[in-house]
């Protein structure tokens, strides 16, 4: 601090000479950090070979380290649709397993289970329909199975 002059004006003297500073070329804050002003990039102009472009690249790919390219997404398995044409009650209740025996917890269990292969998102685009049917059914029947384990109950 200068004798007869304020902290302010000091502060003020000291970011005039930190912007002059900044306004050189190679110098200031962002010149500090080391690594800021270094380039992944290979040469600028266009590899002359299929050879050179390779070069290139793996020298890339060398300085990244662990990080590669992602592997390629799993391929989507195919669904098997024939389950969507069993639209009847008959043929839902033996595929969701309806029992006599079952209860609360199993009802529930089984509805989430034929949900998880039977719910329309799931479902390929043509047989969303069936597969809406299919849940509605199956619905109804595990409904209709709780509501008879409860009037047993009471």
């Amino acid at each position: 601090m200068n004798p007869g002059r304020g902290t302010f004006e000091d502060v003020l003297d000291r970011l005039g000479q930190e912007r002059a500073d900044a306004a050189l070329p190679g110098s200031g804050f962002w010149a500090r950090i080391r690594g800021l002003n270094a380039s992944f990039v290979g040469p600028t102009s266009k590899p002359d070979t299929q050879q050179d472009s390779e070069r290139v690249h793996a020298a890339y790919y060398d300085h990244a380290g662990a990080v590669v390219a992602p592997p390629p997404p799993p391929p989507v398995p195919a669904v098997d649709v024939s389950m969507f044409k069993r639209l009847g009650p008959e043929d839902i209740a033996s595929d969701i397993n309806l029992l006599a025996s079952d209860t609360r917890t199993d009802l529930q269990n089984k509805r989430r289970a034929f949900a998880r292969t039977n719910h329309p998102d799931r479902a390929p685009e043509e047989w969303r329909d069936a597969a809406t049917i299919r849940m509605k059914v199956a619905n109804r029947l595990v409904d209709d199975a709780l509501r008879k384990i409860s009037l047993q109950r009471s």
